[in-house]
């Protein structure tokens, strides 16, 4: 899985390229945008200085991530994994974009 997430003034373009046969069938990711599947996420309306701020940007970088993974079958486990995983980098690679150290602070303690 090829995960593209990209800051640009305060928001966020989440977007995941899926390999081939990564997540099996059953598993149906957001509108591509250029073949890739991508969120904004906006945040310049947050104050990233306060825990108020990063928790809400937490929440909608986690929100995004679903949303760019995909919804996976329950009884599917391999797809569940992938998809899983798939979010867990996709949310870290947007946090590593926001390069906000607490925002980093905060997801290394949810973690």
């Amino acid at each position: 899985m090829n995960k593209q997430i990209t800051g640009v003034t305060n928001i966020l373009v989440i977007g995941v390229a899926l390999a081939v046969g990564v997540l099996a069938q059953g598993v149906q990711a957001a509108e591509p945008h250029d073949g890739v599947p991508v969120k904004n996420v906006a945040y310049q309306d947050l104050d990233l200085n306060t825990q108020a701020g990063v928790q809400v940007l937490y929440k909608r970088i986690q929100v995004a991530a679903k949303q760019v993974c995909g919804k996976v079958e329950g009884r599917d486990l391999r797809g569940v994994q992938a998809h899983d995983a798939c979010v867990e980098r996709a949310v870290s690679d947007a946090v590593g974009a926001v390069n906000n150290r607490m925002v980093i602070q905060a997801v290394a303690q949810v973690r």
